[in-house]
């Protein structure tokens, strides 16, 4: 019985990670719509990236593990701070303004198709059968189906293209982030560097934020101050630290079934709190691309127990 507790242990906690995944990111899409409104988007990105980043830095020096990194983490860690707290959040931040959030959302579930082909790039042959290029196809075009009804119907003015175009640029720089984190070792301990990273790509943000002008258009209410700390403690604390435990707990495509999770959780809650709706055309490019999503990410479904069992503590 002994030595099944740490097995059980580990299991709980995948579990709870899988949890916070899912509820938290899929209601940051809804805090990221409202924030935005009253504060500049990259503001939204890099503010919460800064709180986050402090908070989870001040526990791991609590912990006692040693702050410093070393030249080569450094660079891993700079690197990524850039292109995931950076390139993604901004991009996310200015999609989540013109954008409804489950649609914002929808989007950004782009993720695993993104991840299957760069698997597949890079020599994984993460997608090897016929019915999984299918569904990887089948959810990009689900994607142009979505957006180009959309427009048509007059749903969304066409000037927010640009911005439904960055959210898939967003995407596919988290994919990639994704990929590469999972591939990477550090010789610091992991809630060290996701601290650095937080960090580094949030004060990129502020500074972007601050040139542009940002200070001046931004409504500092205690609205924009609750939304930008929840996104901080809920969206981004929990949400990427559970995030990166998974990564390193249980496989790339286990983790990447929050993709077909989050945008449900953002649409009912854009439902309940924004009173934003889906048409039917949009009803049915969703159905799309969620299911090419599960499709692509089925088989490591299947394996997540056996992930979380053969994982170390």
């Amino acid at each position: 019985m002994q030595d099944n507790a740490p097995s059980r242990n580990q299991t709980v906690r995948v579990v709870v990670a899988f949890a916070c995944v899912y509820l938290f990111w899929g209601s940051a899409f809804v805090a990221i719509r409202y924030s935005a409104q009253l504060v500049h988007p990259a503001f939204v990105a890099g503010i919460r990236y800064l709180i986050a980043g402090v908070l989870l830095l001040a526990f791991v020096r609590l912990r006692g593990d040693h702050l410093r990194l070393g030249r080569r983490d450094l660079v891993r860690v700079t690197g990524l701070g850039l292109l995931m707290f950076t390139c993604n959040t901004m991009l996310l931040s200015y999609g989540g303004k013109a954008l409804p959030a489950g649609l914002t959302a929808l989007l950004i579930s782009t993720i695993p198709l993104f991840i299957a082909l760069i698997e597949t790039l890079i020599g994984r042959r993460f997608v090897t059968s016929v019915r999984e290029w299918g569904a990887v196809c089948t959810g990009f075009l689900g994607v142009a189906m979505l957006l180009r009804h959309t427009l048509h119907e007059g749903l969304l003015p066409a000037k927010v293209m640009p911005a439904a175009l960055g959210l898939l640029a967003a995407a596919l720089a988290w994919a990639l982030g994704s990929v590469l984190l999972s591939r990477m070792k550090f010789e610091a301990p992991t809630l060290v560097c996701t601290s650095w990273q937080m960090l580094i790509g949030g004060t990129v943000d502020v500074l972007i934020g601050g040139a542009v002008g940002g200070l001046r258009s931004s409504q500092w209410s205690m609205a924009a101050w609750g939304s930008l700390i929840f996104l901080a403690v809920c969206g981004t604390l929990i949400g990427f630290t559970a995030y990166s435990y998974l990564l390193r707990r249980v496989s790339i495509g286990s983790v990447a079934t929050y993709a077909y999770i989050n945008p449900l959780v953002a649409v009912v809650l854009g439902w309940l709190l924004l009173g934003e709706q889906l048409s039917v055309s949009q009803w049915v490019g969703l159905v799309i691309v969620l299911g090419s999503v599960a499709i692509v990410v089925s088989l490591p479904q299947r394996q997540v127990m056996k992930d979380i069992e053969a994982s170390g503590t």
